[in-house]
């Protein structure tokens, strides 16, 4: 690069003023005034345009703080719910189900006089609970993750516009069938 001392501009002939009618000279404006006026003029929006994206970065990475945040509280009391059913599941739900098995097997036996209709009525019921216990264990489970932040950071890192567009629209459709088979 040159430095700007040992730049030369190339010669020009003064620009002449225009006379009127009047006597009076009409302003001139030269070519190269208004030249760099409107590199002034790009380098200012350039600048503008440099500022924003810089925010919009910035706001970006600060909603990818909070959904981080949002998710690690939720990963959080995911896993204590999960501790709570499995601890419930383990000690206090058996015991109570089985004083119910109980009651509904004597119930059974007098009203059918038959051990193979009672024992398997109350191992039916028995595998309804534990099916129960476990989608709804496995529902709690599935909280706990930071899916949302990843797929936040890889949009905001990885992706050019287009396709940020498509997933986003590939994950609007996701979120909307996983709610309907819910």
């Amino acid at each position: 690069m040159h430095s700007r001392e040992s730049s030369t501009a190339p010669a020009q002939k003064p620009t002449q003023p225009i006379y009127t009618g009047t006597g009076q000279a009409a302003p001139t404006q030269s070519p190269q005034n208004s030249t760099v006026e409107q590199a002034i003029e790009q380098l200012s929006l350039i600048a503008a345009l440099g500022h924003s994206v810089k925010q919009n970065y910035i706001n970006q990475l600060m909603l990818v703080e909070k959904i981080a945040s949002a998710e690690w509280q939720l990963s959080g009391r995911s896993l204590i719910i999960a501790a709570a059913l499995v601890v419930c599941f383990g000690a206090g739900i058996i015991l109570f189900w089985g004083s119910i098995l109980l009651v509904l097997g004597y119930l059974l036996f007098q009203l059918s006089h038959s051990v193979l209709i009672t024992a398997s009525t109350l191992v039916i019921l028995q595998f309804i609970l534990l099916f129960w216990c476990w989608r709804s264990l496995s529902y709690v489970l599935s909280q706990v993750g930071f899916s949302n932040t990843w797929q936040q950071l890889r949009l905001l890192f990885f992706t050019t516009p287009q396709e940020q567009e498509t997933q986003h629209a590939h994950s609007t459709l996701t979120e909307k069938t996983a709610s309907n088979t819910r």
